[in-house]
């Protein structure tokens, strides 16, 4: 009896001990977050679509996709969700604490799932839908949606703050009162820092990994989620990581930041991925942090922050929907064609074997940086300050130096890069400008030698398992219909052309048989450009207005058959008429 009392002083002894210990390691950010329970809120819906696209009342759900996703087995639901939030003290790269409870709010998810349940791979993409162009944008989705579906992932985009629900002119409340009149993530405009944010996110995701009443994923039962945020959202959502995830983390398996994000703690139990375009890349140089077990960061140089798939998708939806924006007036010609999407959509799948078997995703180089002292211009009409200046160095035609080099941009026909400036959001926008047709011919004096240089770039990147092979193929292909080492130039309609085909492969990306309309496009780029080459005959400008002609004749028969949408059908209809009246007349 006596040795019982004296082992057992000696368990207390030493649990006290220990919980000193693991008080000490918490002080110190270093202990291991184990995560709490979320607030399940209540969800209404489907909400349905009461009015077609377009009508005064907009009584549908906003940045309803332009793809057809019947066609692919998707189907596309809008839901409601409300309860109590609570805010949250969020001390940089620190845990995090309760502030206060008990905020009222009231939000929407947008889901995208596939129909039959065996279509699904168990794993949701829970997207913090990005707010910086002033309203609520599919950011992540816009960029990869082929990918998501090829993988038979759900998607769901999280309106978590005030901006995208309430913020004139292009908040929810002010575009359809009518259907979301009821929203608000303020609690009645008494907080409006976005402080509920984190909460609110957490709760939408809460709402998918263990629903109670209705399940936004219908029939659906969610596996693993993956969160994850584009730019602004990715500097919401590194907050989160380091210093709610042990309060709000209980259902996320993975964190992707994408085009963002703060530094991460090296404790946080579960992967995160950071994928970088080359805008962000100098400002990210401070926080870059070494892979790790949990940790992977991509560079992918020559892409921009926001890229033409952003635009066209964005723009495409803001015209359907009667959403004005201000044009942007770059000083250089913006976004170029590098595909950061075929890296992202990789990492979905990377990070999704990343959980299930705890394999990380390869390393990849970072770009080259040279940093030196200077000048850091001062902000809201501050002095400047010397401090440390970070560069990406460059070739001597000025694209970019090591990074993650896809074959659009390591077989170069353009200088790509993040350099541009001039109002709304140029500085985002990259800079492209298509080499001359002197250095095109120089570089590629045939067109075997173009496809060889590009097969050889595509192949190494798959193989080190920075792009799919799907993907990857798609690159080539690209390039075996190419007019790249014809020798013949490429003017103002043929641009128009190549911007048709980029369109294409954007609008309908989904389509199994896209190629044939891209093919088509091609051709027409082939035949402008041999009609302005020295051996050019008016022929090839008859044969290219016949290619157009046919383009929008197998475009139509699409819509007719239901392949398409309207949008979609419209949006690409435009950009062929446009070629047809650049081309010159005979």
């Amino acid at each position: 009896m006596e040795y019982g009392r004296l082992n057992a002083r000696s368990v207390i002894t030493q649990l006290r001990l220990f919980g000193t210990f693991l008080a000490v390691l918490v002080l110190a950010g270093l202990a291991p977050q184990a995560t709490a329970a979320v607030a399940g809120p209540t969800v209404s819906g489907p909400i349905p679509a009461r009015v077609s696209f377009g009508q005064p009342s907009h009584d549908y759900a906003w940045g309803a996709t332009m793809h057809k996703l019947a066609s692919v087995g998707y189907v596309e639901e809008e839901y409601f969700f409300e309860g109590t939030a609570s805010r949250y003290n969020t001390p940089a790269g620190q845990p995090g604490t309760v502030r206060d409870s008990g905020h009222k709010y009231k939000t929407r998810m947008l889901v995208r799932r596939p129909i039959d349940p065996k279509k699904f791979n168990g794993t949701v993409l829970a997207e913090w839908t990005n707010v910086t162009p002033g309203y609520d944008l599919d950011a992540m989705w816009g960029s990869t949606f082929e990918q998501m579906i090829r993988g038979g992932y759900a998607w769901v985009g999280i309106s978590a703050q005030r901006v995208g629900i309430q913020q004139a002119p292009n908040g929810l409340k002010q575009w359809s009162p009518t259907r979301y009149g009821s929203l608000d993530v303020t609690e009645g405009g008494t907080i409006t820092d976005d402080a509920l944010s984190y909460d609110i996110y957490a709760q939408g995701m809460q709402a998918i990994k263990s629903p109670t009443g209705v399940n936004p994923l219908g029939s659906l039962h969610a596996q693993h989620i993956i969160a994850m945020g584009a730019s602004q959202s990715a500097g919401r959502l590194g907050t989160y990581i380091n210093s709610l995830h042990g309060i709000l983390g209980g259902t996320v398996d993975a964190y992707i930041l994408s085009i963002g994000g703060a530094r991460i703690r090296d404790d946080i139990p579960v992967p995160v991925f950071k994928v970088l375009s080359e805008t962000d890349i100098p400002g990210q140089v401070p926080s870059r942090q070494p892979d790790t077990a949990k940790y992977r960061q991509w560079e992918v140089v020559g892409a921009s922050h926001s890229g033409q798939r952003t635009g066209y998708n964005s723009g495409a939806l803001n015209r359907r929907d009667g959403v004005t924006r201000e044009a942007a007036v770059c000083t250089y010609p913006m976004w170029p064609r590098i595909p950061i999407n075929y890296v992202l959509g990789n990492a979905y799948d990377l990070t999704n074997k990343w959980i299930k078997d705890g394999t990380p995703p390869p390393t990849a180089a970072k770009a080259d940086i040279d940093s030196h002292p200077g000048q850091i211009p001062g902000r809201g009409g501050a002095p400047a300050t010397t401090g440390t200046i970070n560069e990406i160095k460059r070739d001597a035609r000025g694209n970019a130096l090591g990074g993650i080099r896809l074959a659009e941009f390591g077989v170069p026909t353009s200088l790509s890069s993040r350099e541009n400036t001039g109002n709304s959001f140029c500085n985002l926008y990259g800079r492209y400008e298509p080499f001359a047709d002197d250095v095109i011919n120089q570089l590629y004096p045939t067109h075997a030698a173009f496809v060889n240089a590009v097969k050889a770039q595509t192949d190494a990147n798959v193989k080190a398992g920075y792009i799919q092979a799907v993907d990857g193929a798609r690159t080539l292909h690209r390039a075996q219909t190419s007019y790249i080492g014809s020798g013949d130039p490429c003017k103002a309609a043929c641009r128009l052309a190549q911007d048709l085909g980029d369109m294409t492969y954007i609008y309908m990306g989904e389509i199994r048989n896209v190629d044939q309309l891209g093919d088509t496009a091609a051709a027409t780029v082939r035949q402008i450009a041999r009609a302005d080459g020295p051996r050019g005959k008016p022929a090839d400008r008859t044969a290219a207005r016949a290619g157009i002609a046919k383009y929008l004749r197998d475009l139509h028969a699409m819509k007719a058959r239901g392949a398409i949408t309207a949008t979609v059908d419209m949006e690409l209809t435009t950009a062929a008429n446009a070629v047809t009246l650049a081309l010159p007349a005979g």
